[in-house]
């Protein structure tokens, strides 16, 4: 008997061949090749799979996080839109922006990396097997856990560091023309941790300090 995923695995394998997926306007925008468009969809399809293998380790007792990306895909085209060294505190569904980023700071998928985290395994690069997280320091993602908006303010922290290292003249492995990335999913918007790092933002601003910074909210569209 077939579960859910793999009758949606087996249609869109039939949609391919049928070739019943093309629609719309076959037209590309001007700044992205072929290979671009590839490079996208094979991390959105790779964020998908990833989200089918974790329900099939943690059946076979090997896999304890199952929280998909499902519904996130798309912003592997926000991390195809904005500078590699731009950091990027994400919402735990965002394997898709993951993927996408490694590919091009990396020149490889991060596949092993994301296994090990399902696993909760001690080799683990980025924790060691505490907790499923995305991040990586040479990918310029801080880890964060699914804790609601708990990232929020530390981006903004962040994004205030940019224009006072600027102003202060100070090193700092943030580039000086650098944006802040914020990712969150709706339901943490009305949550104070995420108001209040709104509030603290446009405050900073009024009072004179740039805050570089892109709040990203989603929902599993």
């Amino acid at each position: 008997m077939s579960d859910r995923t793999d009758i949606i695995h087996h249609n869109f394998l039939k949609s391919l061949e049928s070739d019943s997926v093309i629609s719309g306007s076959k037209s590309l925008p001007a700044d992205l090749s072929d290979q671009d468009i590839i490079d996208l969809f094979t991390a959105q399809i790779l964020s998908r799979r990833l989200d089918m293998q974790a329900q099939i380790m943690q059946s076979q007792g090997n896999g304890f996080y199952t929280i998909s990306s499902a519904g996130h895909e798309a912003n592997a085209a926000i991390a195809k839109a904005v500078q590699n060294d731009d950091m990027a505190f994400l919402h735990y569904r965002d394997a898709a922006f993951f993927i996408q980023r490694a590919y091009q700071v990396r020149g490889r998928y991060p596949i092993n990396d994301l296994l090990l985290s399902f696993a909760a395994a001690k080799d683990d690069p980025i924790a060691s097997g505490r907790h499923k997280v995305l991040g990586a320091k040479d990918l310029n993602i801080p880890p964060q856990t699914s804790t609601i908006a708990s990232h929020l303010p530390k981006s903004v922290g962040a994004a205030f560091s940019i224009a006072l290292n600027r102003k202060l003249r100070n090193n700092s492995i943030l580039a000086s023309d650098s944006i802040i990335l914020c990712s969150f999913g709706d339901a943490s918007f009305n949550h104070s941790t995420a108001q209040g790092a709104f509030n603290a933002s446009q405050w900073a601003i009024q009072k004179g300090a740039p805050m570089s910074i892109l709040f990203i909210c989603e929902d599993n569209g």
